[in-house]
């Protein structure tokens, strides 16, 4: 007889949050968000190696017994990961001490909660729930019912909906699925779109293609034609978008980006979107956060339909969600369409470990906590652009308006490719990007740099002026290091960058030092 009786003493991994804070670290001088900063005395916490484990039985701060009945019979021995898979286990508590030590400024990441964490690793993701609440294809599903329904309930109320006027779907996979289901559900094959240009802070999924290759699957089966920015000023340029929309006649238009700093005009957008008989739909992926904050503008305001990513600035799980307009629009029953683009037009069941995760996002999301997180999130990225302003660098637009900036480093002679690599040598984690002008993807212009997931863990404005001067600092030694490569190619570059050749590791490790020093004095939730 296979006995698999034992006691589970809830998760091992000890949390690093106070128990009075739901996700603002409270440590010493992180009581609020104004603070002195000494770095040269920091002092870092220490992250010890904690295997995780696959069960996480929590009912307060304390650790509680939980007895697991005998499992008689059973053919399978449910060990925790560390003994079942030492090797992922091992690849995970790596990738933990790399957040950990890292700035992590990429726009799109942020470190989401322990009770987010608990819900997505939970035995939702057991169930098939094919359908909708009260719709399934499956019996078994009263209680998935009731968390989708729930979760529902609370996407309206977090961005301060009307449930009589706007619906929502949950089950999106992430946000390029939502956007694909979105014009299943409204469009024709080869109807035409507009969407802000991939070079010009736009989204693949919002109908990037080049001359040669239709990139994105939305170029394949719809025809695109972008907008642009004003390259004088870094703005949309929405003159021309008018007037390009005017003979193009796109049956939708989508507002929304990925790399772009500054909020839109919907009510020139809406305008726009009318004169021509188009729907409006705003990707707000980036900002849905600030969105339900209310620190930036509002898109249910003008647009039909608006989609949007769970995991960036919101800070929930990886998933999608799609709210539409419950009254026809342009002759469309939004929500049956919608509705029926994710099931069965292009998924199948929904995760429901996500979908819980989200109704626990959302439940933070209504907090005032949150709009305090966020509106700090826009003002740690507005010290940032200042100081990178004063070192003299160019911005995309001049600032930042939300979460991000987009430097331009062509005016340096460098590029964004060569700058991520050596900034990733020294613990800074950001993306190259494109910026306006740029004539490759793969060696574009820029740098995208993000504020949530920093100041998630407590950064201030301080420590953001902190992280600017690092990342001039490894702007710099980039530029060294291109001049003592042999050869003027992107792979020149790599090859000697990992090379034994590489004359440059001291000062890469002092600056990863003087880094770390600064990011681990400030925790990480759920970890």
């Amino acid at each position: 007889m296979h006995t698999c009786s034992k006691a589970i003493m809830g998760s091992l991994q000890q949390p690093l949050w106070i128990k009075e804070s739901t996700f603002l670290p409270k440590g010493p001088g992180v009581g609020s968000f104004l603070r002195p900063l000494n770095v040269g005395s920091l002092k870092p916490y220490t992250l010890s190696k904690i295997e995780p484990s696959l069960v996480t039985v929590k009912a307060s701060t304390s650790f509680v017994p939980v007895t697991i009945p005998e499992c008689n019979g059973s053919i399978f021995a449910d060990h925790e990961l560390s003994n079942v898979d030492p090797e992922v286990s091992e690849i995970i508590y790596n990738e933990k001490q790399r957040q950990f030590r890292s700035l992590e400024l990429i726009a799109s990441e942020n470190f989401t909660s322990r009770a987010v964490m608990e819900a997505v690793g939970s035995c939702l993701t057991n169930k098939y729930s094919e359908g909708l609440p009260g719709k399934r294809y499956y019996g078994g599903n009263e209680h998935i019912d009731e968390l989708e329904t729930l979760c529902q309930k609370r996407a309206l109320a977090a961005f301060h909906l009307d449930e009589n006027k706007w619906g929502v779907n949950v089950q999106p996979l992430s946000g390029s699925p939502a956007n694909f289901e979105v014009y299943t559900a409204i469009l024709s094959p080869h109807d035409r779109i507009m969407g802000l240009d991939l070079p010009h802070g736009g989204h693949l999924s919002h109908g990037f293609m080049t001359p040669k290759r239709r990139v994105s699957g939305t170029s394949i089966y719809f025809e695109s034609m972008p907008y642009r920015l004003d390259e004088s000023t870094g703005l949309v340029d929405y003159d021309m978008l008018e007037k390009t929309a005017t003979l193009f006649r796109p049956k939708l238009i989508i507002a929304g980006a990925s790399a772009y700093p500054r909020d839109f005009d919907y009510p020139r957008m809406r305008k726009i979107a009318d004169s021509v008989g188009a729907f409006l739909m705003m990707d707000m992926a980036h900002i849905s956060g600030l969105v339900a904050a209310s620190v930036v503008g509002n898109p249910f305001e003008y647009c039909d339909i608006v989609t949007t990513t769970t995991h960036k600035s919101l800070r929930g799980p990886r998933g999608g969600m799609i709210f539409f307009k419950k009254d026809p629009v342009l002759g469309v029953e939004l929500e049956s369409a919608i509705n029926n683009a994710v099931f069965p037009g292009l998924q199948g069941g929904p995760h429901n470990h996500t979908i819980g995760g989200l109704a626990v996002c959302l439940k933070h999301a209504q907090s005032p906590e949150f709009k305090t997180y966020q509106n700090q999130v826009v003002s740690n990225c507005r010290a940032l652009a200042e100081r990178l302003l004063e070192l003299g660098y160019t911005l995309v637009s001049g600032g930042s308006d939300n979460h991000l900036v987009l430097v331009d480093l062509r005016p340096l002679g460098l590029d964004g490719a060569r700058v991520e690599k050596i900034l990733d040598l020294a613990s800074i984690t950001l993306n190259k990007n494109s910026v306006p002008g740029d004539k490759s993807a793969l060696v574009p212009g820029g740098i995208r740099i993000g504020s949530p997931a920093m100041t998630t863990r407590g950064f201030t404005e301080k420590e953001f002026v902190h992280i600017a001067d690092f990342i001039h600092e490894g702007v710099m030694l980039t530029r060294e290091v291109k001049q003592a490569v042999i050869g003027s190619k992107l792979q020149d570059f790599m090859r000697y960058v990992a090379s034994s050749d590489f004359n440059f590791t001291d000062k890469v490790s002092d600056l990863r030092k003087r880094v770390e020093a600064l990011t681990t004095q400030f925790p990480i939730p759920g970890l």
